[in-house]
């Protein structure tokens, strides 16, 4: 699936968008764009949604998504806070752009209070990575933050290149895999408190009960969270080329490219409500809309798209778009 990559910087200093020099100005145009990999890491890993963090020009540059199918270049600009704006076009689908940017649909519904609709001529913000921004209220803490979004403290830390001292009540950061909770309002505290627990997603549970299996052999070269100045929202394992990949639960295939830099990917939808992602393959071995039973051979290992030797990049995402920790399948 070809495409091209952005990379989003501060608007404080020279903005340097896949290897093209732009000066600053409160908006710019991207024209013409040349894919530039800067950021060393180590053998058999890969895929797209690892920011990375360039400290010398405060530059988050987070692999952003291919701009494919119903989305132009001419209709993508970079806003001073480094936010992709988007302007819609005549047949677009909040789908079929979050596909294109490789974000969750809700994040666009987060970042500009949409429902279901969008029109021709609407600007939509895209935020780097599937997730939220948050406003740093008075008092906030990493760990408030994370327990509001259900992720992980070093979600933040890591991505934002920040600490505790830099808190600074009214900015806006990233929040990577963050999800907004719908908390059902009641008038009884019991009710109440089981909203509350109600709105952590159930399918956490199914994580770790059993649901899924390893969907390949092999050793583990990346596991899910932090890695060096990056954050890895799946896991890598790494055997030879054409080892065989192994559906991780019943489901239906529901697509077969994911695009930025997964290579030769499929997803299968289950039963439970998630979705499981095998990327970077050799081969294929089952076509969309074909229904697969766990354990079934599926794809074979590889090293396509943007992959530094042969691996499997597995990823659970829930409803909501959240990429569940993986590490279980160690």
């Amino acid at each position: 699936m070809g495409g091209i990559f952005l990379f989003a910087s501060s608007p404080s200093s020279a903005s340097i968008i896949a290897g093209a020099q732009v000066n600053d100005t409160n908006s710019q145009r991207v024209d013409v764009l040349t894919v530039n990999y800067a950021v060393e890491i180590p053998e058999a890993i890969g895929g797209p949604n690892e920011p990375t963090i360039d400290n010398r020009l405060a530059l988050l540059s987070p692999q952003v998504g291919i701009i494919t199918g119903a989305t132009s270049m001419k209709n993508v600009e970079i806003d001073p806070d480094g936010i992709i704006v988007y302007v819609v076009q005549d047949g677009d689908t909040l789908s079929e752009i979050a596909e294109s940017f490789d974000v969750s649909v809700n994040t666009i519904k987060w970042e500009n209070n949409l429902s279901n609709t969008i029109k021709p001529g609407q600007e939509l913000r895209i935020l780097p990575v599937s997730g939220v921004r948050h406003t740093i209220a008075k008092g906030d803490t990493f760990g408030k933050i994370a327990e509001m979004y259900d992720v992980e403290v070093e979600d933040i830390t890591v991505f934002n290149d920040i600490d505790a001292t830099k808190l600074v009540p009214g900015k806006k950061i990233m929040i990577p895999n963050g999800t907004v909770r719908t908390v059902v309002k009641s008038s009884s505290s019991s009710t109440k408190s089981s909203s509350k627990s109600s709105s952590v997603s159930s399918v956490s549970s199914s994580v770790s009960d059993g649901y899924y299996i390893r969907p390949t052999s092999g050793p583990v070269t990346s596991p899910f969270g932090p890695r060096k100045a990056t954050y890895h929202y799946g896991i890598d394992i790494a055997p030879g080329t054409g080892t065989p990949i192994v559906a991780a639960a019943d489901g239906t295939v529901i697509k077969t490219t994911c695009g930025s830099g997964y290579g030769k990917c499929l997803i299968i939808q289950h039963a439970n409500g998630t979705q499981s992602l095998y990327a970077h393959a050799s081969a294929l071995y089952v076509d969309v809309g074909t229904n697969v039973k766990q354990g079934q051979k599926i794809a074979a290992v590889g090293s396509t798209g943007n992959s530094t030797g042969p691996h499997l990049h597995f990823e659970i995402r829930e409803p909501n778009g959240k990429k569940r920790n993986v590490n279980f399948l160690k």
